[in-house]
């Protein structure tokens, strides 16, 4: 039997589940290299899950699943293959469905590099004894299909572009992991100028980085100091980094930062959806599976 795998980082339905994605973020040795993460990961899980579940309550929790979910079921339509997904914090992890299968296409939900992302979905993979054949797509930022969706997305957002501030918002990454050799700035910077010319009708487009945590110095601009260049003016921001809308979209872009453009005094905010679980997502993504298969036969 053959498989399509979707590997996303996961989400939380309940306080619960916060937990658990929180307890096994902060264990990956992507996102903290120091022996450290497995005193830190219980200590920050338990500590932190309840005060942030109060807001994911707000927006009814992640809805990374149920996007998902419809999405396997869109690309479904497209191949004979099953069509499943694997989470790397929150279950099903890809140990739990791997082994039903004879062979699998591993479908990273991550358009750009990076080891926090891309590399550490893969890591499961190298733990597992899984004896079929595996084909695993590449970064796709730079395919033409992928970028024709993205920008039909956020035209059909506003009526004028002309008036508005488009800004890409990407998740940001402490600038030590850029230094450790991660390409995902590069990626991002490319993609951007690659979108930048297919959208001229724009006021201004600019990046900038969100949900920076911790101490350390994060890519830069913050989405933060971004905004509050635009005051009294249109403001639409893309999430650059996100193939499904999830907690990091729809509470942190849509609500919490929504509510710092009225403060700072912004005429007028919107944020795009993700890509999600569209007809024409799933097309791209069943022919970037066949294309992986057809390049390893």
């Amino acid at each position: 039997m053959k498989a399509v795998i979707l590997l996303n980082m996961g989400g939380a339905r309940s306080a619960q589940e916060l937990k658990e994605f929180l307890y096994n973020m902060f264990k990956d040795k992507r996102i903290i290299s120091s022996p450290i993460r497995h005193i830190l990961a219980p200590l920050i899980s338990n500590l932190r899950y309840k005060k942030v579940w109060e807001n994911y309550e707000s927006i009814g929790g992640s809805r990374i699943y149920e996007l998902t979910e419809k999405l396997c079921k869109n690309i479904k339509q497209y191949t004979d293959s099953d069509v499943i997904y694997a989470m790397r914090y929150t279950k099903p992890n890809l140990k739990d469905v791997i082994n039903r299968y004879d062979e699998v296409t591993l479908l990273p939900l991550y358009p750009h590099y990076s080891f926090t992302t891309y590399e550490s979905s893969l890591d499961e993979l190298k733990e597992i004894d899984y004896k079929g054949k595996i084909n695993i797509v590449k970064p796709f930022f730079k395919d033409e299909r992928f970028n024709k969706i993205i920008t039909e997305n956020i035209l059909k957002s506003v009526e004028n572009p002309k008036e508005w501030n488009l800004i890409f918002s990407a998740h940001g990454l402490p600038k030590k992991m850029i230094e450790k050799g991660d390409k995902y700035q590069e990626h991002i910077q490319e993609h951007v100028k690659i979108l930048k010319n297919m959208l001229p009708e724009f006021k201004s487009l600019n990046l900038a980085y969100q949900s920076r945590f911790g101490f350390s110095e994060w890519l830069k601009p913050y989405l933060h100091e971004e905004l509050e260049k635009y005051k009294k003016e249109k403001v639409l921001i893309s999430p650059i980094s996100f193939m499904i809308d999830n907690s990091e979209t729809d509470l942190e872009l849509k609500v919490e930062y929504k509510h710092l453009a009225n403060e700072i005094g912004i005429k007028e905010y919107k944020v795009v959806d993700c890509p999600n679980d569209s007809e024409k997502v799933a097309k791209f993504l069943t022919e970037l599976a066949n294309e992986s298969c057809a390049s390893k036969s």
